[in-house]
This record gives C-alpha cells, sequence and structure tokens, in this order.
C-alpha cells in the first residue's frame, strides 16, 4: 500500500473518534470549541498513523484501538496551541487559519491547551481492550516523550538557541530529537506496546522513529528555505549547506529502512506499510536543488 492509500483509509477514521470523542469527554462548551478547534483544523495525523502502521505490520486490527493511538494528537495539538502563543512563536495562522489564540483569546487558548493534554492520558488510562499493563506503560511511555526530557524540553532548548550566532550540528539535531522527534518516537514505541512485540522489535522501531523524526525536521527545514526574513541559525541548510541537508535526509531514510530491514529479518513480517511512510521524503530528495 502507497501512503496517499493509507493515508485516505485511516485520517477520516481518525479525524471522527477525535471529533466524537472530544464531544463527549468536554462538556463545557467554550473550552470544548476551543480544543476541537485546535484538534480539528487539519494535520497529516501522521503519528496516529504510524501507530496505526505498527499494529496493521504485526497483525493486530487497530479499530478498536483508535481512542488509544489518537491520544497523541491531543498532546502534538496541545503543543501547537502553546507554540504559537506570544510568549512562544507569536505565530498567528496555523495551516491558513487564525492560530487558536488568535480565534478564541490567550487565556482560553492556554487552558484548551491544558485540557488536551490531560485528557490524553485519560484515552489512554481507559482503553479497555488494552491490558492494564499496556495502559500503564502507554502513560509512562507518552508522559516521558512529551516532557521535561522529550518535547518540552526540546522546546526550552529551542527557546534558549533561537537569535543565537551560531548553533552546532549537535545543538540542532538534540533540539529536534527532542521537540519534534519525541512524540514521533512515541508514536512507533505505541504501536508496539498494544501490539505488544519483542523487546528487539521494540528497539528497531524507536530506531525507526528517531531517523524519521530527524529526517522529518530536515525535510521541513528543506521545503522552508527562502520562506523566512530572518536565516534561521538551528535550520540544517544553514548548517551544513544545502547540500549537505540533502545528504543528511537521505542518510536518514537509509537508517530508517535499515531498522525495517532488521525487523523483518528477525519476525518474519512485512514491513511494506512502515516503508511507505519514507515516500514521504521523495520529493524533497528528488528535486533539483
Amino acid at each position: 500500500m502507497d501512503l496517499i492509500t493509507f493515508q485516505n483509509s485511516w485520517v477520516p477514521k481518525i479525524q471522527a473518534q477525535l471529533d466524537e470523542q472530544i464531544t463527549t469527554d468536554v462538556a463545557q462548551s467554550e473550552l470544548q470549541a476551543a480544543m476541537r478547534y485546535a484538534v480539528l483544523a487539519g494535520g497529516k495525523r501522521l503519528r496516529p498513523l504510524l501507530t496505526i502502521a505498527v499494529l496493521e505490520t504485526f497483525g493486530v486490527a487497530p479499530d478498536s484501538l483508535l481512542q488509544a493511538t489518537d491520544a497523541i494528537e491531543l498532546v502534538h495539538s496541545y503543543s501547537l496551541i502553546h507554540d504559537d502563543l506570544p510568549a512562544m512563536d507569536d505565530d498567528q495562522e496555523r495551516r491558513g487559519q487564525p492560530t487558536t489564540h488568535v480565534k478564541f483569546g490567550e487565556d482560553l487558548a492556554i487552558l484548551a491547551g491544558d485540557a488536551l493534554q490531560p485528557l490524553a492520558f485519560q484515552w489512554l488510562s481507559q482503553t479497555n481492550q488494552l491490558s492494564v499493563a499496556q495502559r500503564l506503560e502507554l502513560v509512562q511511555a507518552l508522559a516521558l516523550a512529551a516532557g521535561g526530557n522529550g518535547m518540552v524540553g526540546g522546546q526550552v532548548l529551542d527557546m534558549a538557541y533561537t537569535g543565537a550566532d551560531n548553533v552546532t550540528l549537535a545543538q540542532a539535531t538534540q533540539v529536534h530529537e527532542l521537540k519534534t522527534g519525541a512524540l514521533l518516537r512515541y508514536s512507533l514505541v505505541a504501536g508496539a506496546i498494544m501490539a505488544e512485540v519483542d523487546q528487539t522489535t521494540r528497539t528497531a522501531l524507536n530506531q525507526f522513529g528517531q531517523a524519521f523524526g530527524l529526517a522529518f525536521q530536515i525535510k521541513d527545514d528543506l521545503d522552508d528555505l527562502g520562506q523566512d526574513d530572518v536565516e534561521d541559525k538551528q535550520a540544517y541548510p544553514t548548517i551544513l549547506t544545502v547540500p549537505g541537508a540533502v545528504a543528511a535526509l537521505q542518510e536518514q531514510v537509509d537508517v530508517a529502512r535499515l531498522a525495517l530491514n532488521q525487523i523483518s529479518a528477525h519476525c518474519q513480517v512485512s514491513t511494506d506499510l512502515l516503508d511507505a511512510f519514507l515516500q514521504y521524503f521523495d520529493a524533497t530528495l528528488e528535486k533539483k536543488w
């Protein structure tokens, strides 16, 4: 299956679950409206799609687990709300629409983000299709990925390096492994927990997630070339030059594919569905820079 077909099959189901469940779980109408606005505004839904792909790879039907697979989107959406605030990136638009704080005011936007984060853990903890041990492990994994040693820690470093005269490759990589990569890695690990794969396979899925996350950021930096008035000192093309960033992107794609080959050899399963996610980088790699 190619990535577009997979997305077309699952994104409407993800969207419907998010729509219905947020409405069910949040009674306060104004708060619910802000939360729904932030979560349902679009996006590629890469994170739950990655979890679903792991489940399908290992023969687990994802339909009854959508509440658990979609919990990551609540954390991702809360992070975007807070990133867009005036105290952070001060963005006025996201995906062509006013940001949540522009639409609803800063106070309600902050509270919507505050409400989305615990709701994610509520969804994980009440997924009765999973064992208590699985739910606990998912809650712990998401807490680590989203917290001070994960996404939030990456945002702190991002702010610290913003405006710096010079940012090293190691510093930029650390930012992106935490700020962007932590939730992407969680998405793969979450699938591993739900599918109850062995530790060797879980390690390989984590390696795939780490490479995918870095590739995701490098692609984003390359695609953003020329869009900003101020040179981003943390962007891979700035640090490595454009040819160097393209080469780094290819290297991460190769690392991700190697991890999938290890899974195939170890488990005797097809990893073609997960490999299809690497199609996301084809256009950037094939572009004549």
